[in-house]
């Protein structure tokens, strides 16, 4: 028996949330020297310490996305497997990426897309026919 549309459209959402990490990380990546002279102005920094410290954002923002997006990608394919724990665990790495986001103040960027993408997606991973889909007799 097919996974329930309601789950189907929950896990490629989710999966669209994690290309869209690594997507980000990726134009961080490439987008480097900007953000070099971007902190050298804003913060007042010498082009070393600039530097030092945009490669420091950027690790870390990548290392935070590639945990991200590793769990959305397998706990979606161990929501197929109809293993009910991916249901939780999803919502929590997804509860943690909200704080995160929140945290970090960047509401008003690509984030705001993945936090409507997220919503969207949690709202149908707990939906009753999802529920009935993992929980039910196998």
């Amino acid at each position: 028996m097919a996974a329930p549309r309601p789950l189907r459209y929950a896990i490629v959402l989710w999966w669209t949330v994690a290309i869209l990490l690594l997507l980000q990380a990726g134009l961080m990546w490439s987008g480097r020297a900007e953000l070099v002279q971007q902190l050298a102005v804003q913060q007042q920094l010498a082009p070393a310490d600039a530097a030092g410290r945009a490669q420091q954002m950027i690790l870390a923002n990548t290392g935070i996305a590639v945990v991200l997006a590793a769990a959305y990608l397998g706990f979606g394919v161990a929501l197929f497997k109809r293993h009910s724990w991916a249901r939780i665990g999803l919502s929590a790495f997804a509860l943690l990426h909200l704080v995160l986001v929140l945290g970090s103040g960047a509401v008003f960027s690509v984030h705001t897309i993945l936090l409507v993408l997220g919503g969207t997606a949690a709202v149908l991973l707990w939906r009753a026919q999802s529920t009935e889909w993992l929980t039910g007799e196998r």
